[in-house]
């Protein structure tokens, strides 16, 4: 038991931010396994960010034929990402996405 509270302390200092062994002892078991769980999901989610960072920086640098040469697909940044784009859509804005239409469009074609 006391190799497992020295596995958890260590833990909650290490992870979670605690400060003392005073607020280790304040926390029950099924808290403490659930904000493990948390860390392992944030880290998780840590890694997917990296890697996604990874695929972008190899697919910003993709070419494309031109005639005999190669260009850039992406000439601009924002051709690559368009942060405004993405501000209107993770606001829930209308027209921020390429699919916002079709509804529209359906509603139109049943009447």
């Amino acid at each position: 038991m006391e190799k497992w509270y020295q596995q958890a302390a260590l833990n909650c200092f290490r992870y979670l931010g605690f400060t003392s062994f005073a607020q280790v002892d304040q926390l029950t078991i099924p808290e403490y396994l659930l904000l493990m769980r948390a860390v392992r999901l944030r880290q998780a989610d840590a890694d997917y960010r990296v890697h996604q960072l990874a695929f972008q920086s190899f697919r910003v640098q993709a070419m494309k034929k031109s005639g005999k040469r190669q260009k850039p697909v992406f000439s601009t940044f924002r051709q690559f990402f368009d942060y405004q784009k993405a501000v209107d859509r993770a606001c829930g804005r209308a027209g921020s996405s390429r699919f916002d239409g079709i509804g529209a469009l359906l509603e139109k074609g049943e009447s």
